[in-house]
């Protein structure tokens, strides 16, 4: 196949427009790089191969964009490079490469959120279903929640004081409060102890 037309197409592409009516996109980098130019030729083999290599750059290049803005575990980085047009692939090979220079790690990124969701009194069980949203695997999510101390009697109390301390003012109140407690994650037994007090305070109110 003969090149008719080289053409800048976005900021980072270049359009390759081929005699047999065919175009494909191209890394402007990579293209640069081949020196390929106008009326040379290219049989299929090569084309498939630079055109592998140009999605692999383009790939590499949209998850360093992504992970220059936030963290992101292996299978959402994969999703949002694909959503772009690039191939499986290439994301793949690209996400692979980002694990080896230790820019994209499930364990690492799960340890810290697990810590940010503990201090932040997030239950166990609702930090799980966050981790998991997030791409992270399963055997990932229970090795690092294992590690990641969850006192759940400190978080429901902090969880009450700064929430719902004044809605602990009658019994039916203090059901609604347990729960949502409940829906949060926590455990009917820890929920049960936490606000115990509480309801004594209610009865001893209500004897005098």
């Amino acid at each position: 196949m003969k090149i008719v037309e080289i053409k800048k197409d976005k900021k980072h592409t270049v359009k390759v427009s081929f005699d047999d009516g065919k175009a494909f996109n191209f890394d402007i980098d990579y293209w640069n790089s081949t020196c390929l130019r106008e009326n040379d030729q290219l049989d299929d083999a090569a084309l498939k191969c630079h055109l592998a290599e140009s999605d692999y750059l383009r790939a590499k290049a949209r998850g360093l964009w992504f992970l220059d803005r936030s963290d992101y575990s292996e299978k959402t980085l994969y999703q949002k490079i694909v959503a772009g047009g690039i191939s499986g692939t290439a994301a793949a090979r690209a996400i692979a490469r980002l694990k080896e220079l230790g820019l994209v790690d499930d364990e690492k990124l799960a340890r810290r959120l697990a810590e940010q969701m503990s201090d932040s009194n997030i239950s166990k069980r609702e930090s799980y279903a966050k981790l998991y949203n997030k791409g992270i695997p399963a055997s990932v999510i229970k090795l690092v929640l294992d590690d990641t101390e969850f006192d759940e009697r400190s978080q429901i109390l902090a969880v009450i004081e700064k929430k719902y301390r004044t809605k602990m003012d009658t019994k039916e109140n203090i059901q609604k409060v347990y729960a949502a407690l409940i829906r949060k994650g926590f455990s009917y037994s820890a929920v049960s102890e936490a606000i115990k007090k509480y309801t004594k305070e209610i009865e001893y109110n209500e004897e005098y």
